[in-house]
C-alpha cells in the first residue's frame, strides 16, 4: 500500500463505523488501526491503562507528539453511510464523523510515511478527554518528553489554534511558524493563528508541553447530520504534513507562567485555588458539572440538541421530564443567545444553572 492510498483507506474505514465511546466500533476500529501500522513498529506500539493507542515512531531526537481521538459523538454502533462529491464528503442520516476520523486517518498517513514523532489515539474525546486526561494524571514524565503537542482536531480550513477555552495553549511565534511551514509545503493552504479554540487533547498537556495546538482538518458542522469534510482541502493538507518541518519549530511558551491575558474558564474549567470540596487537579479546582453544561450547550449550537434538552426538562418538571420535552422547540433559541450563555458560563455560579435552566424552557416552551 502507497501512502495516499493508507489515508484514503484508513479514512473511509473510519467514517463507514459509528464509534461511540466504549462501543464494538471503537474496539474494532482499533484492531484496524494496528493492523494497518508498518510492521517493524509493532515493537514500539502499546495500549495504555485507559485504552489509548501508543506508536512510538520518534526514531533520533524526535518531541513532537501527534494526538487523534478514536471515538465520535454517535449513539449507538453501526455501520455510516457516506454521500461522496469530487470536494465534499458527507453522512446520509447521520453524524459523518470526520470529528475526528480524519485526524485519525491523518495521523496514520505519516505513521506510514515514515514522519518521526510519537503518536496517541485517544479515547472519549467526545466524552471530556477522558484518554487525555488519563495521559495527564497519569503519564506526566511521557508528556514532558515533548516541545509540542499537535492534534488534527479542528473545524474549518485555516486554523492554527493558539487559545483553548480561552487560555493559551501555544505561542503565537510557534503558530506562526507552523502556519508559515503549511503554506510553504501548499500554498493553497493559507492558516492563521486563532485564539478561538474550544477543546480537544491538547488541552490538557499544557502544563507539561510548551507548545500544544489543534489544527483545521476541514471538517465543518460537526456533532450534526449537516457534518461534511471538504476532501480537496483535505488531501492538500495530507500532503503538505509529510513536508513540514516539526522539529525546528520554536519553542516560546513557558507552560510553568500562565499568560496574564488568559480567560481561563472557557471551555468549563473553573481556575481558582483549592478550596472547596469539588474534585481537584493539583493546585486547581475543575468544575465538571460546568463543563457538562457547557459541551450540552456546544452540541446545542452544532445541532445535537437532545442533550441540553433533557438538561433543561430534569430541571423544569423533575416529576416528568418526557412531558417537558414533549412542551419544547429548540428552534427558539437563536445563535445569539447560545453564544452569549457559552461567553458568560464562567461568570455563572454553579447555584444558578438551575435558574438558566428555568430560563432556556421558558424560551423554548411551547404549548
Amino acid at each position: 500500500m502507497t501512502n495516499q492510498p493508507v489515508l484514503m483507506h484508513v479514512l473511509h474505514t473510519a467514517l463507514s463505523v459509528k464509534r461511540p465511546h466504549k462501543g464494538k466500533g471503537v474496539c474494532d476500529f482499533m484492531l484496524f488501526l494496528i493492523d494497518t501500522l508498518p510492521k517493524p513498529l509493532l515493537h514500539t506500539t502499546h495500549l495504555d491503562e485507559c485504552g489509548n493507542l501508543h506508536v512510538d515512531a520518534r526514531g533520533k531526537g524526535s518531541k513532537t507528539l501527534f494526538v487523534a481521538h478514536i471515538d465520535t459523538v454517535h449513539r449507538q454502533d453501526g455501520k455510516n453511510k457516506i454521500r461522496k462529491t469530487k470536494h465534499m464528503w458527507y453522512a446520509k442520516g447521520d453524524v459523518l464523523g470526520a470529528d475526528d476520523g480524519a485526524g485519525v486517518a491523518l495521523l496514520m498517513h505519516m505513521i506510514c510515511a515514515g514522519v518521526a514523532g510519537y503518536y496517541v489515539f485517544t479515547q472519549g474525546e467526545e466524552k471530556g478527554g477522558i484518554g487525555a486526561k488519563h495521559l495527564r494524571d497519569k503519564h506526566q514524565d511521557l508528556l514532558k518528553q515533548f516541545d509540542r503537542a499537535i492534534a488534527f482536531d479542528r473545524r474549518g480550513l485555516d486554523s492554527v489554534i493558539t487559545h483553548q477555552g480561552w487560555g493559551r495553549c501555544c505561542s503565537d511565534a510557534f503558530g506562526e511558524a507552523l502556519c508559515l511551514e503549511l503554506g510553504k509545503a501548499n500554498d493553497n493552504l493559507m492558516h492563521l493563528n486563532d485564539d478561538t479554540g474550544v477543546y480537544t487533547d491538547t488541552a490538557e498537556f499544557v502544563d507539561y508541553i510548551p507548545e500544544c495546538t489543534n489544527i483545521s482538518v476541514g471538517y465543518d458542522h460537526e456533532h450534526s447530520q449537516q457534518e461534511s469534510l471538504n476532501i480537496s482541502h483535505y488531501q492538500q493538507l495530507s500532503s503538505a504534513v509529510l513536508l513540514v518541518d516539526w522539529e525546528s519549530l520554536p519553542v516560546s511558551r513557558d507552560p510553568t507562567q500562565p499568560d496574564p491575558k488568559d480567560r481561563y474558564a472557557g471551555f468549563g474549567f473553573d481556575w481558582k485555588p483549592t478550596t472547596t470540596k469539588k474534585k481537584s487537579y493539583g493546585a486547581y479546582v475543575y468544575d465538571i458539572e460546568r463543563e457538562a453544561l457547557y459541551d450540552d450547550l456546544l452540541d446545542f449550537r452544532y445541532g445535537h440538541t437532545e442533550p441540553l434538552l433533557r438538561r433543561v426538562a430534569a430541571v423544569a418538571y423533575p416529576d416528568d421530564p418526557e412531558l417537558a420535552m414533549r412542551h419544547m422547540n429548540p428552534r427558539m433559541i437563536d445563535d445569539e443567545t447560545l453564544d452569549e450563555l457559552l461567553l458568560d458560563i464562567d461568570g455563572i455560579d454553579s447555584q444558578d444553572f438551575d435558574d438558566v435552566m428555568l430560563d432556556l424552557f421558558d424560551l423554548m416552551h411551547v404549548a
